[in-house]
């Protein structure tokens, strides 16, 4: 069975990019009759912003997004992650350093996946991946380790994220190779960029969901206007709804150049999903 996994930190109120990303693993998932998991990666305790978990299960309520299962807090598994870095202590694959405990990549380690989206090949040599840390001095796990345990653990099939983690790819492969464990597909989804080509901010339009649902956009225009946001069929065709969305969709749709957010898109698509509603209620 499909198994695919939402992992948001509460260090922040998501803007669209992320909530785009929540919403290509649940239509992966749904469209292959699998799970959708919602984990909260909440063990960078310094960084935590109060609400921001709220804002995050009510951005997916809203939206429809629905998660199976129940909630997973990474603070509440806290000795289960300590487990683990003890083995690969006891591996000597880990070690301590200034009160933390990191791992070394062998230098002459290769790292090859062939990436979901665009079915291309990538590999990284362990000589150009970075040392890195798995517990650190307070006692919290990094994502790194973190999010490979839980992974393997909740039976993960894909793992699909912003291609930001490309470079975090080779020491997670690691760490499954460390464990003996099998690593999932990964697909990594293309950065959303402004107008003018840089990253996404929020002159740009990179705002919460809320915010947009507080100016009058309608569900049904977001979630249309944020599948387009790195997939399409290769057609012309620009309205689908949530239901033929989960019928249509498939990785291998997602394009690997990097989609631009267009507010005019989005308010276009508002427009014709205001009168769409509208006259379904009159019939």
């Amino acid at each position: 069975m499909v198994r695919v996994r939402f992992a948001p930190s509460p260090t922040g109120i998501p803007h669209i990019g992320n909530t785009r990303t929540a919403f290509f693993n649940y239509l992966f998932a749904k469209h292959n009759k699998g799970e959708f998991i919602l984990r909260i990666e909440d063990t960078d305790k310094k960084r935590i912003v109060k609400g921001a978990e709220e804002a995050i299960l009510e951005i997916l309520e809203w939206l429809g997004i629905k998660y199976d299962g129940k909630l997973i807090r990474q603070s509440d598994r806290l000795d289960l992650y300590k487990k683990y870095v003890q083995e690969l202590l006891d591996k000597k694959i880990a070690h301590k350093k200034e009160g933390a405990v990191w791992i070394k990549v062998p230098e002459d380690k290769k790292f090859e996946w062939i990436d979901k989206v665009g079915q291309k090949k990538i590999s990284f040599a362990g000589k150009d991946v970075d040392e890195f840390v798995i517990l650190k001095s307070d006692g919290y796990p990094t994502y790194h380790l973190a999010n490979i345990v839980d992974d393997h653990l909740m039976e993960i099939t894909h793992v699909i994220r912003g291609e930001e983690w490309i470079s975090s790819t080779p020491k997670h492969l690691y760490l499954y190779e460390s464990f003996d464990w099998e690593p999932p597909q990964f697909a990594h989804l293309p950065v959303i960029l402004g107008t003018d080509r840089s990253k996404l901010s929020k002159r740009h339009g990179a705002q919460s969901i809320l915010d947009y649902r507080e100016k009058g956009y309608l569900k049904e225009a977001l979630l249309n206007y944020m599948a387009m946001l790195g997939w399409n069929l290769g057609s012309d065709r620009e309205i689908f709804s949530m239901d033929e969305l989960i019928k249509l969709f498939e990785l291998k749709d997602v394009n690997t150049a990097n989609p631009i957010f267009d507010v005019k898109k989005l308010e276009w698509l508002n427009g014709v999903w205001i009168r769409s509603i509208a006259e379904q209620d009159i019939k």
